[in-house]
C-alpha cells in the first residue's frame, strides 16, 4: 500500500483518451499528462506495441494560406520531460469552446479552456518547437514512399525528431527512428509511410498529426487532415514522471564483468585473516553461484 510520505505517487505511464479530441484534450492536460508524440509511438512499435492501432499524436500542425506557398508549421508540443510552454498553450486551445471548421480548430476564433477569446492565436503559437515550412518544400506528399525517401523526407524527419531538423531540447537519437523505419515498416513493405497534410483550408487552422496503423491498408501513414471533433479520436496521455521498461527514468541493472568478480575475490581474501571464517562462508557460497 502506498504511503502519504511518498513525494510522488506512482501511476501508469500511459492512458488512452478516446473520443473527440476537443473534449478529451482538456481531460488529458488536467491529468498532468502530455499527448504521445510520433517519435515515442515509433519506439513503442519497435517493441511490438501499438502496431495495430492508430494514434492522434501531440505533434500539431497549422496551416495558413493556399497553394504551394502555404505555410505549414509543425508544432512539437513536448519532450520526454513534459510539455513545452508553447505546447501547453497550443494544446490548451483544443477545447469545446473554440470554433472548428471541417474538423480543424479555427485560429481566428480560438478560445481558452475558460471560453475566453484568444486574439491572434496563430501568431501567438511561436517559440521553440514551432517549425515553419512552405508546402512546396515539404517533400513528397499525398503518396506512399520508399525507405530512402522517408529517411530523407523533411516532414518525417521533423516528426521523428532528427537533430538536424528540430531544436536541441526536442531532438532525439535518429538511430531509434531508423530502426522503426527499416526493421519494422520496410521489412514488410516496399512503399509505406506516406504524408498527407490537409488541403483547402480557408482560414488559419490547427490540427493534430495522426499516425495510422501499420497494416497492409494504412502502412503507418501520417495524416494532418483529421478532425479534432471526430468521435473516433484516439490520444494517448503520457505521465512523464512515471517509469516504464523503456524509460530513461528506470535505472537499468548492468551485468557484472570478470573484473568485478576478481575485485570481489580480492576483497574476501583480504578479510580472511581478520574475520571469523564462519562470517565469510555466506559470501563464499554466493561467489560459487556467480
Amino acid at each position: 500500500m502506498s504511503s502519504e510520505f511518498n513525494s510522488v505517487q506512482l501511476r501508469e505511464k500511459y492512458a488512452d483518451f478516446n473520443g473527440k479530441i476537443k473534449e478529451q484534450m482538456p481531460l488529458l492536460l488536467a491529468d498532468n499528462r502530455y499527448p504521445m508524440f510520433t517519435r515515442e509511438l515509433a519506439e513503442q512499435r519497435v517493441q511490438g506495441r501499438g502496431i495495430g492501432r492508430y494514434v492522434d499524436t501531440g505533434d500539431l500542425v497549422t496551416y495558413n494560406g493556399k497553394g504551394d506557398n502555404q505555410e505549414i508549421r509543425f508544432i512539437l508540443t513536448a519532450n520526454r520531460q513534459g510539455l513545452t510552454e508553447t505546447g501547453r498553450f497550443a494544446l490548451g486551445l483544443i477545447n469545446p469552446h473554440s470554433d472548428y471548421v471541417n474538423g480543424a480548430l479555427n485560429l481566428t476564433k480560438a478560445k481558452d479552456a475558460q471560453g475566453k477569446d484568444v486574439n491572434g492565436a496563430y501568431e501567438a503559437i511561436s517559440g521553440s518547437g514551432v517549425i515553419a515550412v512552405k508546402r512546396k518544400d515539404l517533400g513528397i506528399i499525398g503518396a506512399r514512399m520508399t525507405q530512402e525517401q522517408v529517411l530523407n523526407h523533411k516532414g518525417w524527419r521533423m516528426l521523428l525528431r532528427h537533430p538536424d531538423e528540430v531544436p536541441k531540447e526536442l531532438a532525439e537519437d535518429f538511430e531509434g527512428a531508423k530502426e522503426y523505419i527499416g526493421k519494422v515498416v520496410f521489412s514488410k513493405y516496399d512503399q509505406a509511410m506516406g504524408m498527407f497534410p490537409s488541403d483547402g483550408e480557408t482560414v488559419p487552422t490547427l490540427r493534430a498529426w495522426f499516425v495510422s496503423r501499420l497494416d497492409d491498408c494504412s502502412r503507418s501513414n501520417a495524416g494532418g487532415r483529421c478532425g479534432l471533433d471526430n468521435d473516433n479520436g484516439c490520444s494517448v496521455g503520457v505521465a512523464p514522471e512515471a517509469p516504464n521498461a523503456l524509460d530513461t527514468n528506470v535505472q537499468q541493472v548492468k551485468a557484472y564483468s570478470p573484473a568485478d568478480l576478481a575485485t570481489f575475490d580480492n576483497a574476501v581474501r583480504g578479510l580472511e585473516g581478520v574475520l571469523n571464517p564462519a562470517l565469510l562462508r555466506p559470501f563464499q557460497q554466493l561467489r560459487s553461484k556467480l
